[in-house]
């Protein structure tokens, strides 16, 4: 009787060791992972982020003011990763180090415009020299990708993911205070370029409608597991072979 009841779970312990063992092993590989992340949002200020082309109910929005509102969402509904912020236009900058700060960053996000960077053409080029390629950093760029001249030679970090803002039809440019902008005389457009932001070749998330998007998917799509939570599975499958062994 006894024999037969520790042979059973003995039996089972092995079974559920080696599931444990070929989850650890294989359940995470070939995935587009970041493991123990540092998430960097990277937020387009060009003034074309001032277009109001996204939906928030019955309110068009601009795409400033949505990619902020979800970037605020995100830190206050997930918040255990550390948070840090970029700014990028015709130049970069890096004002919020990834922090678990996250009041600190609300503040500094709460500040900012479309008019704190040069404004010209975005510069994705640059943008690609600056961010580091390393498995502890994620960066999230929430842009609307209008770019106009040809820009070759971007390589982004891998664990890099696209979001897009505005509407497919797109809209006139209009500054903060609503008043449109003209160059050369004529009211400045800005529309989707899908073929710009697929030639990154990064996952590549678009919305007009702020009820369809959230970050908190982006921020898990191939993640693996925390350090914490692998070496408590690491631990518990040591502890597993060793009852295997001893029974």
């Amino acid at each position: 009787m006894n024999y037969r009841f520790f042979t059973l779970i003995k039996l089972l312990l092995l079974v559920v060791a080696l599931g444990l063992a070929s989850f650890l092993a294989f359940g995470e590989s070939g995935k587009n992972v970041a493991p123990d992340q540092n998430v960097v949002f990277v937020l387009d200020i060009n003034r074309t982020m001032n277009t109001k082309d996204v939906f928030s109910g019955t309110k068009q929005i601009s795409r400033i003011q949505a990619a902020k509102y979800l970037i605020q969402k995100t830190i206050i509904s997930d918040p255990q990763f550390s948070y840090g912020l970029m700014l990028f236009n015709a130049g970069i900058d890096y004002i919020i180090p990834p922090t678990f700060d996250s009041w600190t960053f609300l503040l500094y996000l709460s500040w900012i415009t479309t008019n704190l960077l040069p404004d010209w053409a975005k510069d994705f080029i640059q943008l690609s020299w600056l961010l580091r390629d390393t498995e502890y950093t994620s960066y999230i760029i929430l842009s609307d990708f209008d770019v106009k001249a040809q820009q070759r030679g971007i390589k982004l970090p891998t664990w890099t993911s696209l979001l897009w803002l505005g509407s497919l039809a797109g809209d006139k440019v209009r500054s903060a205070n609503g008043i449109l902008y003209y160059d050369n005389g004529k009211s400045v457009f800005s529309a989707r370029n899908d073929q710009f932001a697929k030639s990154l070749n990064l996952p590549y998330t678009t919305t007009s409608q702020m009820s369809n998007i959230s970050l908190n998917h982006l921020l898990y799509h191939g993640f693996i597991l925390p350090l914490s939570q692998r070496i408590f599975l690491y631990t518990l499958l040591g502890i597993l072979v060793i009852l295997v062994v001893l029974l």
